[in-house]
């Protein structure tokens, strides 16, 4: 790859990687506080639905916050490690796609009831799984592109 290119890519995605990773730390807090919630009202499971959301949404920041950070050492787009990464963040969003949304009603002054809720959130969800393992697929082509012209030049 062009080393200018590369360089380029590194610096664009600088501020990607910075903000990610905050992302992600705000993610692990918000979900920590959720499950403290939860802790404190246990008949209350939309805190336990929430915090296991956040927590996939840890994973996903996390996961997203390596592969900048990958990028940014090696300055390509393009590796092994990368679509790994992806595959890895396209069952794990799926699979959070599967936690379903509890809410807590109340029928009278001591008595709850617990609906489960499973709604086009979660379709969209598995959807973006799906739509995050066929862009792997995407980088497995451009790696085999990249190693073609690496053996090239």
């Amino acid at each position: 790859m062009n080393k200018m290119i590369s360089e380029k890519l590194k610096k664009r995605t600088f501020i990607d990687t910075i903000l990610s990773c905050l992302f992600c730390l705000a993610a692990l807090v918000l979900s920590v506080w959720q499950f403290i919630g939860y802790a404190d009202h246990t008949n209350m499971k939309e805190y336990l639905s929430n915090s296991l959301c956040s927590l996939v949404i840890f994973a996903e920041l996390g996961l997203l916050a390596l592969i900048l950070l990958e990028i940014r050492k090696t300055g390509k787009p393009f590796s092994k490690k990368i679509i790994t990464k992806l595959r890895i963040m396209a069952v794990v969003l799926i699979a959070g796609a599967l936690i379903p949304s509890y809410a807590t009603v109340p029928i009278s002054e001591q008595e709850y009831s617990v609906v489960i809720v499973f709604d086009m959130q979660n379709m969209l969800f598995i959807a973006l799984g799906v739509i995050i393992g066929i862009l792997s697929e995407v980088f497995v082509y451009g790696l085999s592109l990249q190693e073609d012209n690496d053996s090239i030049a």
